[in-house]
């Protein structure tokens, strides 16, 4: 337990700036909904979040260079919570589609040095089990921050202001950590293309973790009004998007703990195939379910598709050498949030054209093509060999991204 007590302060404090982000995913959709703004419109202004997500995860590693972790997590901090504040104050369209873009900018900047700093710390023989707690406790802070909207509109400026709440507590909690400021990275970003080449299957499948997960729930909330779950609205929301996440609570941890025994191109395979099945079903189904046979599919989904992608930024860092963690770890946010931009578009344009059941119908495509994708990789190359663990240091880990690369001998995948 000792090495959950050297991290637990960065990643409470990443939860709390994880269940700010959680919040305005699902309030943003249902107040553009009521700002009368079409599918397509609501997941257009998803794909610029995700554009501006890119842009901060890029510019990650030159800015910590620059002005070190805690200085950039503050600064980051301060320009979403502006931001959700104006939303609340100035109910557009337009307003909140260029306030998105900043908050997708802040929020690529908080990730990469949040999640560089708590990379750093984790042992390399413990990686997945240390990386499946983290994501485990954000899971429970994504699952229960929706609620905090509960009998608020989404254009209500109350709601708005948990966001600025939540964002403020998560930069004290970070600014307390007993936990020694990393040391300013290299300010090179790793090129997508040399990524690609040191793990194709960790690029392909962050890629897509970005692409499918972020298309489907930027237009959840729009699947949902379909459903009298809760009353409809910001309750039914809240409640889809609490069974997904409450699936992924289940598995995040466990996968991650068995990703350090079991090869882990194969546990996203498992993780995609049960994910793509429960999709599938809701394709197929759609409002002919019951509602409580919906929540428990939306369970099944979350379970595997929000817990691959740290499987696969694990599997990513296996391949790096030492001292690449914020250049790995970033080019892997920028990986997503590259697919974060496709995503919601993608889905926007096919519940257009093929209705409600297409949500689901492009989710159980992808994630059946990256389960065969996974075995087919295993087979052609295998699993980086273990290195010899540095283990924590007392008190002081810190650094750059997810997790550290010197952990695993560096090759392709």
């Amino acid at each position: 337990m000792s090495g959950y007590r050297n991290v637990i302060t960065l990643i409470f404090a990443i939860c709390l700036m994880q269940a700010a982000a959680s919040f305005l995913g699902v309030i943003t959709p249902v107040g553009l909904t009521e700002l009368e703004a079409g599918e397509a419109l609501t997941g257009l202004i998803g794909a610029i979040y995700s554009a501006g997500f890119m842009a901060g995860a890029w510019a990650g590693p030159a800015l910590l260079g620059r002005y070190g972790t805690i200085r950039l997590y503050a600064a980051a901090a301060a320009i979403t919570a502006v931001c959700a504040l104006a939303m609340g104050m100035v109910p557009g369209i337009a307003a909140w589609g260029a306030a998105r873009v900043m908050q997708g900018i802040g929020f690529g900047l908080l990730f990469a040095s949040a999640e560089s700093w708590l990379g750093h710390a984790a042992p390399n023989d413990r990686r997945g089990d240390i990386m499946g707690f983290y994501y485990f406790l954000s899971r429970i802070a994504g699952m229960l921050a929706p609620f905090l909207a509960f009998g608020l509109s989404a254009l209500d400026p109350r709601g708005l202001s948990w966001v600025s709440i939540l964002l403020c507590l998560s930069l004290v909690t970070l600014c307390l950590t007993r936990q020694e400021e990393p040391a300013p990275p290299a300010r090179e970003v790793m090129n997508p293309v040399d990524l690609f080449r040191l793990a194709p299957s960790a690029v392909t499948g962050c890629f897509l973790a970005g692409l499918l997960n972020t298309g489907t729930l930027a237009l959840l909330p729009t699947w949902t009004s379909t459903f009298a779950i809760a009353g409809g609205g910001t309750a039914a929301a809240a409640w889809a998007a609490a069974a997904a996440a409450g699936g992924a609570l289940l598995v995040q941890w466990p996968a991650g703990r068995i990703s350090d025994r079991v090869e882990r191109r194969i546990v996203v395979a498992v993780l995609s195939l049960f994910s793509g099945a429960a999709a599938l079903a809701l394709a197929a189904g759609g409002t002919r379910f019951s509602e409580p046979a919906v929540l428990a599919l939306l369970c099944l989904w979350g379970a595997g598709a929000f817990a691959f992608y740290g499987v696969c930024a694990a599997h990513a860092i296996d391949r790096g050498g030492p001292g690449r963690i914020p250049q790995v770890m970033s080019g892997i946010l920028f990986i997503w949030a590259a697919g974060s931009v496709i995503g919601p578009v993608l889905s926007g344009i096919a519940m257009s054209l093929g209705g409600p059941q297409a949500l689901f119908g492009v989710a159980a495509f992808g994630l059946f093509l990256l389960a065969g994708i996974m075995l087919v990789r295993s087979r052609v190359r295998p699993a980086p060999v273990p290195m010899a663990s540095e283990g924590f240091m007392p008190a002081e880990a810190t650094s750059s991204t997810l997790a550290n690369p010197d952990a695993r001998q560096a090759g392709q995948t």
